[in-house]
């Protein structure tokens, strides 16, 4: 016999949307609105692309700006590792996010680990 599990489809970030790797990253406003603030605070006025796009990005960057390039892509492997936390938090334990909260746990951490 088999167990059937009903999980909503719907983002739990943004409501807007079913949920699914594109939309997460970064179809989602709520996640997007978060990679952009990040970009404004490093400097970086680009349009946000989605997952490959930006991976791409990331990556060409790390290569060739050795110091900017490996806090961009700490500043980008973090924000993916909160917004999935932050993503679980809420689908299984009544959670909750906030883009300012995530993105000054971000910006703290960079400052401190320099």
């Amino acid at each position: 016999q088999k167990i059937c599990i009903q999980v909503p489809q719907a983002c739990v970030l943004c409501g807007l949307d079913d949920e699914h790797f594109d939309h997460l990253f970064f179809g989602c406003e709520y996640t997007k609105n978060i990679w952009q603030r990040l970009l404004n605070w490093l400097g970086c006025q680009r349009q946000i692309r989605m997952w490959q796009e930006e991976m791409k990005w990331v990556t060409t960057c790390a290569r060739k700006k050795k110091g900017f390039g490996t806090i961009v892509s700490a500043v980008f492997g973090m924000m993916v590792y909160l917004i999935w936390r932050d993503r679980n938090k809420i689908r299984f334990h009544s959670g909750s996010s906030s883009p300012d909260r995530m993105c000054r746990e971000i910006a703290s951490h960079i400052h401190i680990r320099g």
